[in-house]
């Protein structure tokens, strides 16, 4: 069994802990009903009093009397003993399924909102996801951005590197046609 990389990082609730987890790794977004093994001892014992999944993370909630100096160890270490088996994670009945392209679209909106799309806005831009399926996501480029050479080199140097390097799975990433390209004709 693979080892599965996390990193933990605070949320604005200091008894919540957002854990990075690899995108698409668990097959469903909302609360879990029944984790794995040890993560679940936790919820039992009361360590844990909830746990999230979410696009590319894992949320812990801790217990009421708890701290996380005490119990931080004890959680990261069930955590990647039980995303070893993403499949014996079982989701409440409101939790959301999530497909390949389901966790591609959550990577690529975060990646553009993020890092990419603060360079964009830095030059009177935006970045867009326009879409996703199979694979492929399609990236409108708008305002300052459309027309740019540089645009271009940025959606496939960075945005397109960071997000193959979360979602391997990336078939491609490319322009999406100007939403007036198809209105010409008419005019």
């Amino acid at each position: 069994m693979a080892v599965v990389p996390t990193h933990p990082s605070t949320t604005p609730d200091p008894a919540v802990l957002r854990w990075t987890v690899p995108d698409g790794l668990l097959p469903f977004t909302g609360t879990v009903a029944h984790a794995p093994g040890l993560l679940q001892a936790l919820l039992d014992e009361g360590a844990l009093s909830g746990v999230e999944a979410a696009p590319g993370a894992v949320l812990t909630l801790l217990g009421p009397d708890r701290s996380w100096a005490v119990e931080g160890p004890r959680v990261q270490r069930a955590l990647v003993d039980g995303l070893g088996t993403p499949s014996s994670w079982t989701p409440t009945q409101g939790a959301v399924g999530v497909g390949p392209d389901d966790a591609l679209r959550a990577a690529a909106l975060e990646i553009a909102e993020g890092p990419v799309g603060d360079i964009a806005h830095l030059h009177g831009g935006s970045f867009e996801v326009a879409s996703v399926r199979d694979g492929v996501v399609e990236v409108g480029l708008e305002g300052a951005c459309h027309d740019c050479p540089a645009a271009v080199i940025t959606m496939h140097a960075r945005f397109e590197h960071l997000l193959r390097r979360r979602c391997p799975w990336l078939v491609e990433v490319r322009e999406a046609a100007p939403a007036h390209a198809g209105n010409e004709a008419a005019l």
